[in-house]
């Protein structure tokens, strides 16, 4: 699996001309995507469209859409209630998990896992100039808009605040979210 979203990233670098340092993808331009089927609130930054888990009528719908992948931030272990993985692949569009917090569902604290924001970034990143739209999501939105505020603030330069505030226009209004992003800022060096 690991190599898999390997090999995919550096295609996709290569094609976009990412490799060679020519830009950095944009991320926070505000799109407009429409509701699709269970899902009520579809904020667009960049390429990226940030939403809570659609569920298998949703999915089928994406491709026409304009979607090529979907990103998946929930735990590994988090209980979707069908094959979400199978149903988007089903569909011909990519798929990735790539859980935001440490650990599984179960464990207390929750902590942002930096090896998965820079597996984010990267994707985002690869993705950036592909033509298509990717589905981030979580199960309620809130992990996948911030996982936007910390690739913004790890990779990008922005300040908490402005990340922060790019994570709420993607629909971020958890205070749990917004403590775990605190402490993940203040554990990298800047």
């Amino acid at each position: 699996m690991k190599l898999r979203i390997l090999v995919f990233i550096l295609t996709s670098m290569l094609v976009s001309g990412i490799a060679s340092g020519q830009h950095m993808p944009d991320l926070t331009s505000e799109g407009n995507q429409s509701p699709i089927g269970n899902l009520e609130k579809t904020p667009m930054l960049g390429h990226v469209v940030y939403s809570r888990q659609p569920d298998a009528a949703t999915i089928a719908k994406l491709k026409d859409e304009g979607f090529t992948m979907v990103l998946s931030v929930r735990y590994d272990d988090e209980p979707v209630g069908f094959d979400s993985h199978k149903e988007v692949e089903k569909h011909g569009l990519a798929f990735q998990q790539i859980s935001f917090y440490k650990g599984s569902i179960n464990d207390m604290p929750r902590a942002v896992d930096p090896e998965a924001i820079d597996e984010i970034s990267k994707l985002l990143n690869a993705t950036a100039n592909g033509g298509g739209k990717l589905l981030l999501h979580c199960e309620s939105g809130q992990r996948a808009a911030g996982a936007l505020a910390a690739v913004l603030y790890k990779d990008h330069g922005y300040t908490k605040e402005d990340a922060i505030g790019y994570a709420e226009k993607a629909g971020m209004t958890s205070t749990n979210v917004a403590a775990a992003l605190d402490a993940y800022f203040n554990s990298l060096e800047r």
